[in-house]
C-alpha cells in the first residue's frame, strides 16, 4: 500500500481511488491529484505528521498522521465539502455522546482531523454485549439531537424517502426480473408506501448505521463514526441498524434492542425495516451482489415475524 515518498505523502492508493471514482464521478481524478500535497500542508499547519493511508470509505480520503506528542489522529479528506460540513457539524452536536471527535477542520479544503478510536484504524476489540451497547450511544446519539433546535442544514428524511429512495425502487422493480418471488417485493413495496414519520422522534439522524461506521476503544466502548446525518424520524436509523450492522445475522436481537432503547414499537420497526430491506435488495440485484440472497431472508424473517401476509 501506499504511504511516503521520501518525505512526501504518496498519491492515493488504487482501492481508494476506484470507490471514490465510482462514488463521485470522473470529475474527482483531479481533486485526487491535489490530496498529497493538500494533507501535507494542513497538517503541517496542525503540528501533524501524515505516515501512510488507511484504504478504507467510499467518499473520502483516510490519512494516518502522529503529533508532535506522539498521538496517532486521522486526516480526512472529502471531495464534496458539504460532506465535510454535514459530518463535523453532526460529530460536534453529539458532544456527549461517544464518538470520533473533530480535533481541527479546514471547511474551505474540507479536511478535518479526528480522533482515533482505540488507537487504530478500525477501533479496538468489540465486547460480547457489543449490540446493546451500540444500542444505548445510538439512543444518547437521537437524544441529543433532539436537544438542540434546528437543524437546517441537514437533509429532511422525507425529501430523502419522496425524491430519491420511492423512485429508485420503482423503477428497479420496472426493470429488473429478479429470481425472487414477486409476493414478497410487493409486499416490501406495501411497507414502502405507507411509511409515515412521527413528530416526537424527530432529531439529527446518523443515516450510515453499518457495523464498520463504529468503532470501540481500548475497554471495548463503541463510538459513532462517518456520519451521513439527515433530519427526520429515529425509526430509520433503528431500521438501517437493525438490518445492515451485521446482515443476516442477530437481526431479531437487534429488534428487540432497539424497540426497547428507543421505546418504538416491534410493528412500527418492521415496517421500516421491511421497507429498508426491499431497498437494499433491489440494489444488490442490479448490481449482481452475492448478499441478495441474504437481504431476502432477512426480509422473510421480518415478515414471519409481523401480522403481514405475502
Amino acid at each position: 500500500m501506499p504511504e511516503l515518498t521520501g518525505s512526501r505523502l504518496s498519491d492515493p492508493p488504487p482501492g481508494c481511488r476506484d470507490r471514490l471514482l465510482t462514488h463521485y464521478g470522473p470529475d474527482v481524478t483531479d481533486w485526487l491529484s491535489t490530496v498529497p500535497e493538500t494533507l501535507a500542508d494542513i497538517g503541517q499547519r496542525w503540528g501533524l505528521t501524515p505516515v501512510g493511508y488507511h484504504d478504507a470509505g467510499h467518499a473520502s480520503v483516510l490519512v494516518l498522521a502522529v503529533s508532535s506528542t506522539g498521538e496517532r489522529v486521522l486526516l480526512k479528506a472529502w471531495p464534496d465539502s458539504d460532506r465535510c460540513a454535514r459530518e463535523t457539524a453532526t460529530l460536534r452536536l453529539w458532544y456527549t455522546v461517544p464518538t470520533a471527535r473533530v480535533l481541527e477542520v479546514d471547511r474551505e479544503r474540507s479536511v478535518a482531523a479526528l480522533s482515533l478510536i482505540g488507537g487504530r484504524p478500525g477501533g479496538g476489540r468489540r465486547s460480547v454485549d457489543d449490540a446493546q451497547r451500540v444500542a444505548e450511544v445510538i439512543q444518547a446519539a437521537h437524544d441529543q439531537g433532539r436537544a438542540v433546535e434546528g437543524h437546517h442544514e441537514f437533509p429532511e428524511l422525507s425529501s430523502c424517502l419522496d425524491e430519491e429512495v420511492r423512485p429508485r425502487v420503482l423503477r428497479r422493480l420496472g426493470s429488473l426480473d429478479p429470481d425472487m418471488p414477486r409476493p414478497l417485493l410487493q409486499a416490501g413495496l406495501r411497507e414502502l408506501e405507507s411509511l409515515n414519520q412521527t413528530r416526537q422522534h424527530r432529531t439529527v439522524l446518523h443515516g450510515d448505521l453499518y457495523q464498520e461506521n463504529t468503532a470501540c476503544d481500548e475497554g471495548g466502548h463503541p463510538h459513532l463514526l462517518d456520519p451521513l446525518p439527515m433530519y427526520g424520524d429515529a425509526v430509520f436509523d433503528w431500521a438501517f441498524w437493525i438490518v445492515y450492522y451485521r446482515l443476516g445475522r442477530g437481526t431479531d436481537e437487534r429488534l428487540a434492542l432497539a424497540a426497547r432503547a428507543s421505546g418504538i414499537g416491534e410493528g412500527r420497526l418492521r415496517s421500516w425495516c421491511l421497507a429498508t430491506c426491499l431497498d437494499g435488495l433491489l440494489y444488490y440485484l442490479e448490481v449482481g451482489d452475492t448478499r441478495a440472497p441474504v437481504m431476502a431472508r432477512v426480509m422473510r424473517g421480518l415478515f414471519r415475524g409481523s401480522e403481514v401476509a405475502w
